[in-house]
């Protein structure tokens, strides 16, 4: 039942997955403050980072760009909620906001600890840093109320030029409360600016954020998709697992496509192997593949495009890697349409920050070279799926698992 190797659930850009080209065109926007002088090092090496609500993921890259080390690990906020609305509420008790603070902070001097054992004494590190909106204000220490609430709007968003454990660090600008710079660099990552085709990005994370456009038009929206796709509800089914078991549940009768399991298996759940899947994970994973499916079909309503149109989808994440697009077109995640033009991008927060990187490292400047939000946001539409009247309607039909 199981590929050997579907257990992973972070991307990283190990080497497996076959990625996106980092030949990316940078757009400028000078940062606020730029308080990092490299060029005082004699040789730097770099660190990307994605802080994701859920993972932590960070690399050592060589010199020409070839990963040296990784470093994973479980986002240790998550004690305080699986999403960033629970982060955000737990964050109103100032001592809780500077624990969540501090938790990130240990994660990425463990990393940079680990990745300083590779460093002969000469080599200085530098890290670009990629996170959503939420994930940087609590890293930064900054009160998130504002985006957790109406009307989400968030008053820091532009790139950011910091020390973390004694080392520089960019950290890439957001684009809203829910779209942050984690899809910036994803953006980048997939050449969506400088092209005339149309691509659809999706990160099946926590917060389920896609961008759909090309040169000319760029629209993002962010879904609530929660951490059914990561592993969050059945232990041990990881999320592509999850879907292919599902379709198949589906396919045999032993599910039917409202979401209810077959008797007698209701209660005690399907085992499948070595792993049980409950009406509970069934339930979680139809809320997020509901909130995508309906994301996907407004934002192309919004872009004034049909589905069909769309000429790439790119899946970030492990998830995405090992994803089926067949499973997924038949539960009715993902647009039948856009099954063969699926890719994998690998994990785009790191592909984006090892461009910006390899900038710095050649010399580039911060306040010149390397802060491009503004000119992304100039081009591009934030859709709030929650002002969109049919919203609910449109989520409630995408609940079934059926094709879409």
């Amino acid at each position: 039942m199981y590929k050997k190797g579907l257990r992973c659930t972070v991307c990283t850009g190990c080497g497996q997955c076959p990625g996106i080209s980092r030949q990316l065109h940078i757009v400028t926007n000078p940062l606020e403050k730029a308080t990092v002088d490299l060029r005082s090092a004699e040789k730097l090496r770099l660190i990307t980072a994605d802080v994701g609500t859920t993972t932590i993921a960070m690399q050592l890259h060589n010199e020409d760009g070839g990963v040296a080390d990784t470093f994973v690990s479980v986002n240790p906020q998550v004690k305080y909620g699986a999403d960033v609305l629970s982060r955000i509420a737990a964050a109103r008790q100032p001592a809780v906001a500077e624990e969540m603070r501090r938790l990130v902070l240990a994660e990425l001097e463990k990393g940079i600890v680990q990745f300083q054992k590779h460093l002969s004494k000469e080599e200085k590190p530098l890290m670009v840093l990629a996170a959503n909106t939420t994930m940087v204000y609590l890293l930064m220490g900054w009160e998130p109320q504002e985006i957790g609430c109406a009307p989400f709007t968030a008053k820091r968003l532009d790139a950011l030029c910091t020390e973390i454990a004694g080392i520089a660090c960019y950290i890439f600008p957001g684009l809203s409360a829910f779209v942050g710079g984690d899809i910036v660099a994803g953006i980048y990552a997939c050449h969506i600016p400088i092209q005339e085709k149309r691509t659809l990005l999706i990160d099946l994370g926590t917060n389920g954020e896609m961008v759909l456009g090309n040169r000319e038009k760029l629209i993002a929206c962010a879904t609530a998709a929660g951490p059914a796709f990561e592993g969050g509800v059945n232990r041990g089914i990881w999320g592509a697992d999850m879907i292919h078991l599902l379709a198949e549940m589906l396919k045999g009768g032993l599910m039917d496509e409202n979401g209810l399991i077959a008797e007698p298996y209701f209660e005690t759940g399907v085992r499948i192997g070595n792993v049980t899947v409950t009406q509970e994970a069934v339930r979680a994973v139809q809320l997020a593949k509901a909130a995508i499916a309906t994301g996907i079909k407004i934002l192309c309503r919004h872009y004034g495009c049909e589905i069909s149109e769309i000429d790439r989808m790119v899946l970030a994440g492990g998830f995405g890697y090992y994803l089926s697009p067949t499973d997924a077109e038949a539960i009715g995640l993902l647009p039948k349409e856009l099954a063969a033009r699926t890719v994998t991008g690998g994990n785009t927060a790191l592909a984006g920050a090892l461009t910006i990187g390899e900038k710095l490292i050649q010399g580039a400047d911060f306040t010149e070279e390397t802060a491009i939000g503004k000119s992304i946001a100039c081009s591009l539409e934030i859709l709030n799926l929650a002002e969109v009247d049919s919203f609910e309607t449109e989520y409630l039909e995408a609940m079934k698992f059926a094709g879409l």
